[in-house]
């Protein structure tokens, strides 16, 4: 090394030497403070997740194993019942499991018409045509309406003297009394509702539609398939995952189902139009039974995370297998 540095000259030397030398890069530790910064930035909102999510979710949990009411006091003097208010939610109860399979069949009305109605406006839309654009707006606006005031709406247009049964006496000399009979009163929630979501359906399917590859639906043209064979042997079956998609998204926000019925009805007459939503609202905040619809909110819980694990199954194996290719 002498010999070089006599012969090669300092500034070189000073290089060579430099270059021997193991020299810690400046960006791994960088790196590491700005992660470490990175997680410090996270917590107050992971802080606020979980006293906002997580404590009230773990404090209801455990208020459903009580016979808590805020009649008798403190949720600290309640006494521990264990799983007795969900034996009686699920052995006796008759109105909740009323109300569970009202749900479900208002949900499957409700999904089966939103589904054929958003396919059909779909189907329509993928092409073009004059004021189209204006058109897509407008059949869209239902869905940026508050579900109150869609409620209130339709409860003011289903008024035994209001426009609709103005129509249908004007038209067949009838006057429906919408919300004394059951079957009008279902029907009356099931048209809001209708007329309140399928845009998102139309929305969603349009999107689906938009998105499939051509390459299939020209070989199936070119082999001779006719529209009609095409849209339900290879469009249709292309669409399925958004399908499926588009029913989990409703199917979660149907079992919800409250403002219309509020509004409409308040589940009447009697109990026949109570969804679950309702049932758990008139428990909690007219009787007075926290704990107990505490116990029937999580069963709620529970059957919808169940039947969107089962609903989601078909996709979730499809989404893994492409993954592992």
């Amino acid at each position: 090394m002498s010999d070089q540095v006599l012969s090669t000259g300092p500034h070189v030397a000073i290089n060579a030497i430099a270059a021997e030398t193991p020299r810690r890069s400046p960006a791994a530790p960088a790196a590491g403070q700005r992660a470490r910064f990175a997680r410090l930035l996270a917590l107050p909102g992971q802080a606020i997740a979980v006293v906002v999510l997580v404590l009230p979710l773990v404090v209801a949990l455990a208020m459903s194993f009580t016979d808590w009411t805020p009649t008798r006091g403190s949720l600290r003097e309640a006494s521990w019942v264990g799983a007795l208010n969900y034996e009686e939610l699920l052995v006796w109860d008759t109105r909740f499991l009323e109300a569970v399979a009202r749900t479900l069949a208002i949900t499957a009305i409700c999904l089966s018409v939103e589904f054929a109605l958003g396919l059909g406006l779909a189907v329509i839309f993928s092409r073009e045509f004059r004021g189209k654009s204006v058109l897509f707006s407008v059949l869209l606006t239902p869905m940026m309406v508050m579900p109150i005031v869609v409620g209130y709406t339709f409860w003011m247009l289903f008024q035994s003297d209001g426009p609709i049964n103005q129509v249908l006496d004007l038209l067949f000399g009838i006057t429906p009394q919408w919300f004394r009979s059951p079957g009008f009163a279902w029907t009356a929630v099931i048209v809001t509702e209708v007329w309140h979501w399928t845009p998102l359906f139309f929305l969603i399917l349009l999107s689906g539609l938009n998105s499939l590859p051509q390459n299939p639906i020209r070989a199936a043209v070119i082999l001779g398939a006719s529209r009609r064979q095409v849209f339900w042997r290879v469009v249709l079956p292309m669409l399925g995952p958004v399908i499926r998609v588009a029913f989990v998204i409703r199917f979660i926000e149907v079992i919800k189902l409250f403002d219309e019925v509020f509004m409409l009805t308040r589940g009447g007459p009697s109990t026949a139009t109570e969804t679950i939503s309702l049932y758990i609202y008139k428990v909690a905040f007219q009787d007075f039974q926290l704990a107990y619809s505490a116990a029937a909110a999580f069963l709620v819980l529970f059957g919808t995370l169940l039947l969107v694990h089962l609903l989601m199954t078909p996709m979730r194996a499809q989404l893994f297998a492409e993954r592992t290719r």
